[in-house]
């Protein structure tokens, strides 16, 4: 399809001149209205064009992936950039990577390696666009063997919004200011270009010794509310995480019956005789841990089946709001505090009850490394020695809801902070408003943030956080 507009170069894509919903479905409903423009590109050249004109035009661009970022707001000055056609995935098992578009899902990349024989570091959440993800950080199940998503990344092809012109970026740039460009797309990269793909380090299945060469071990245990206690004493008795583990303590409601429960959940990435052998097989196969939950199931899944316990929370529309904050250590008073506080705010509101909140764990030796290494001293992401993610997913279906979701997340984010040492890091993947960037980033960060912006995109064509608050 192609458009002429206002004597513009034509369109040589998919392009919506509409005042009117339908065009754009994100996986959150809120911060939303319908764009002047939505623009979906089958080239970099229909990119270039799309900025032009919202540049012509005075409308903020947002980039779309996979329409998981329910933070950026979507108005009638929005152009909408919706990347979906960007879809190459491209594996060199030689270099051990793997080359993605800019519109690629994590569903999508995850089964293509596996079918190959490989994985990467990609969240727990299979409708994540793989872009977004490590312009926020990127956590994932593998943190305890390569560290965050963002520590994964080899280099960018990104389309600057100041010259409209491509660049090939990563660590080993010669030019200064693209060198500094690639390392704020590692964890605060939102609105500093259009990155059309984007090239990962990848790991032989094979390298994890999985029974049937690919069966994770994973080890569930479910409680009901009034043996929440029980669950965080399990949980406890779990950190801090060592070894190639990841852990995490779920709160949600019964789809079935609507009652609260807590979910534990560990994956080994290893054998299955070494994951019984292991301190999280005894800690969870104990009495006093199985004698007081409900159900206890251990079972080998596959790599890509680890998303499966996110999948309820990946349907489209409905007001949603996400939080994420970081911590180093936990009571079991603050474990209770958070279901309890989980629990009073979904009873008597039938339509929270899909909202869900979770404690994710893992080993911070690997992280710690990582960001000690040369290149990535100057990247934007620093809570890598805190080993402690509280994750929450707020949804109603009542968009009147908004205001209450947000207290909410507060709410929970202050009981989990409490006795917390030094400044306050939350996780920029799942950014909520209002958001001060001094509780993501240092202040010194914010400030090259700024300079770095204001380098690439001086007339503030695309939608970014990097005034200091959104």
């Amino acid at each position: 399809m192609s458009t002429q507009t206002n004597g513009l170069p034509p369109f040589g894509c998919e392009m919506h001149l509409t005042e009117t919903s339908g065009y754009v479905k994100r996986w959150s409903n809120a911060h939303i209205a319908p764009p002047k423009v939505v623009v979906v590109p089958n080239t970099e050249d229909d990119v270039v064009v799309a900025l032009r004109y919202a540049q012509n035009h005075k409308l903020r661009v947002v980039v779309a992936g996979g329409g998981h970022a329910p933070f950026v707001p979507v108005s009638q000055e929005t152009l909408y950039l919706d990347m979906r056609h960007f879809k190459s995935i491209s594996l060199d098992k030689e270099a051990s990577t793997v080359t993605v578009g800019g519109g690629v899902l994590v569903g999508e990349l995850l089964p293509a390696l596996t079918a190959q024989g490989f994985y990467t570091t990609l969240p727990y959440a299979n409708s994540v666009g793989v872009v977004g993800s490590v312009m926020g950080g990127g956590n994932n199940p593998f943190n305890s063997l390569h560290g965050f998503v963002v520590d994964n990344v080899e280099r960018a092809h990104i389309i600057t919004a100041s010259d409209g012109a491509t660049h090939d970026i990563s660590p080993s740039s010669s030019d200064g200011d693209e060198r500094a460009l690639f390392a704020a797309l590692c964890g605060a990269g939102f609105g500093l270009g259009v990155v059309t793909s984007l090239t990962l380090r990848v790991y032989p299945l094979s390298a994890l010794t999985l029974d049937e060469g690919d069966k994770v071990w994973q080890r569930r245990v479910i409680f009901q509310g009034a043996a929440v206690r029980d669950a965080a004493r399990a949980l406890l008795s779990l950190l801090p995480v060592r070894g190639p583990l990841a852990v995490a303590l779920l709160y949600r409601r019964n789809p079935q019956t609507g009652a609260p429960i807590a979910v534990l959940v560990v994956h080994y990435f290893g054998p299955f005789a070494e994951a019984e052998k292991s301190d999280a097989a005894r800690v969870l196969r104990a009495p006093e841990v199985t004698q007081k939950a409900v159900m206890a199931i251990t079972a080998g899944v596959t790599v890509t089946e680890i998303n499966a316990l996110g999948k309820d929370a990946e349907a489209r529309g409905g007001a949603k709001m996400l939080d994420s904050t970081f911590a180093s250590s936990l009571d079991e008073d603050t474990i209770v505090a958070l279901f309890e506080n989980y629990v009073a705010f979904t009873d008597g509101r039938p339509d929270t009850w899909k909202s869900s909140a979770s404690i994710a764990a893992w080993d911070t030796t690997k992280t710690i490394e990582m960001g000690s290494l040369k290149k990535k001293k100057g990247d934007f992401f620093q809570p890598r020695d805190r080993g402690l993610l509280l994750i929450q997913v707020s949804w109603s279906e009542k968009s009147e809801r908004e205001e209450e979701l947000k207290l909410h997340l507060a709410d929970m984010r202050n009981i989990f902070l409490r006795g917390q040492s030094g400044p306050v890091m939350r996780f920029a993947n799942n950014l909520s408003l209002p958001a001060d960037l001094k509780e993501f980033y240092s202040a010194d960060q914010i400030q090259e943030l700024q300079k770095i912006k204001q380098r690439w995109d001086p007339t503030g064509l695309l939608w970014s956080p990097a005034s200091g608050t959104v």
